[in-house]
């Protein structure tokens, strides 16, 4: 996917921004404050994910009144396309358009215009709680397999259902007959999210293995183990016997339903899951330095870029924001390596700290609006 125009107005402090993006490299430059992590904010919206910094949508209007107007163009790999997006402080609903037609549901969008991005913030999926990872997992294996988002929510909708049935405290009949309607459910679809979750997970420790040996020069080694809350650490599951997993996970929940009913919740299920993450076989979380996590963070996300340009035989486009800068000389090769061949969108409030191969369009932002290209 290539961007192939931008058009930006009243989204947080931005002014009025215009820019045909180079199909390369975009270097987005400025002093901090400037209105850079705003831009490629705008530019993620678009994914229809919950923003990268967990803005409300609210916020996304300006201080100054000004309506919200956002739209890009993109080559999809077979036309121009062009999203819409427009809000304003009266009413505060995005209105979505996909060259003129509604768009009523932003899963929508998951399908059309496909990004990763990298933020300071991503290490969190290595010193972060389990629920970080697998939303992590789930948004990247969503991007390659169009039931995922849907199955995401859906599980978590059944779960809050289940999880007031338990509240009630109900009679033991009255609570059984109702709660095998939901762990049915429950056990279908979280049987589902777990294949697709152990499946991506262990192509994900492929990739990065060999990447995050690349940016620590072959001295340190990593891997990237699901565990499954139900059926356990590196799972073998396949999809062909599914119904017998189903099975299996229905019967845990049923196994679980008077401690739960003591509870109040769920306490078995795809929402305990996490992944685990080693270097040099000791936990990345508890042991890594900062520098060791920053690494094994900026290598997840490129094999996220890696493995959905292989499945899509389409590059997303990817945003790095204030990332190269902490990088030396060496891993900003290895970055660039996987890279060369995307559309980039780069934040850094030193572009003279970039290598020279990530040379392209210069963008430079004051006060929310370009002073100069």
């Amino acid at each position: 996917m290539r961007l192939t125009e931008i058009n930006i107005d009243g989204f947080k402090n931005l002014i009025n921004i215009k820019i045909d993006p180079d199909e390369g490299y975009n270097i987005i430059s400025g002093e901090n404050a400037q209105g850079k992590t705003n831009l490629l904010e705008a530019l993620w919206l678009f994914t229809g994910c919950r923003s990268f910094r967990k803005t409300k949508e609210r916020d996304y209007l300006s201080f100054s009144g000004v309506p919200l107007l956002a739209e890009v163009s993109f080559h999809d790999g077979r036309r121009i396309q062009k999203l819409r997006c427009e809000m304003s402080q009266g009413s505060r609903e995005k209105k979505l358009t996909l060259n003129g037609v509604t768009i009523r549901q932003t899963s929508e969008l998951f399908e059309i215009y496909h990004c990763v991005a990298f933020t300071p913030d991503d290490i969190e999926i290595i010193t972060g709680g389990p629920e970080v990872r697998r939303s992590f997992l789930d948004l990247c294996f969503s991007q390659l397999h169009r039931r995922g988002v849907s199955a995401v929510r859906r599980y978590q909708l059944i779960l809050s259902q289940r999880n007031a049935v338990l509240k009630q405290h109900l009679p033991v009949s009255q609570t059984e007959s109702v709660l095998d309607i939901w762990d049915r459910q429950l056990a279908s679809v979280g049987t589902y999210i777990a294949l697709r979750r152990q499946s991506y997970s262990d192509k994900l420790e492929e990739v990065c293995r060999e990447l995050y040996g690349r940016i620590s020069s072959g001295s340190e080694k990593i891997s990237a183990a699901y565990k499954s809350h139900v059926f356990g650490k590196r799972p073998e599951l396949s999809s062909d016997t599914s119904k017998n997993l189903e099975e299996l996970y229905y019967q845990k929940l049923k196994s679980v339903r008077e401690q739960d009913t003591e509870l109040g919740f769920t306490s078995c299920g795809i929402h305990r899951d996490d992944l685990e993450l080693m270097i040099n076989n000791v936990s990345a979380r508890e042991f890594g330095s900062q520098g060791q996590k920053k690494s094994l963070a900026l290598a997840l996300k490129l094999s996220q870029a890696q493995l959905y340009g292989a499945a899509k035989r389409e590059s997303p486009v990817i945003l790095l924001d204030d990332v190269m800068g902490e990088l030396d000389r060496s891993r900003q090769e290895v970055v660039y390596t996987i890279i060369k061949n995307m559309q980039v969108f780069i934040t850094t409030c030193h572009d003279e700290v970039l290598i020279p191969e990530l040379a392209g369009k210069r963008i430079m932002l004051k006060n929310g609006r370009i002073c100069s290209e």
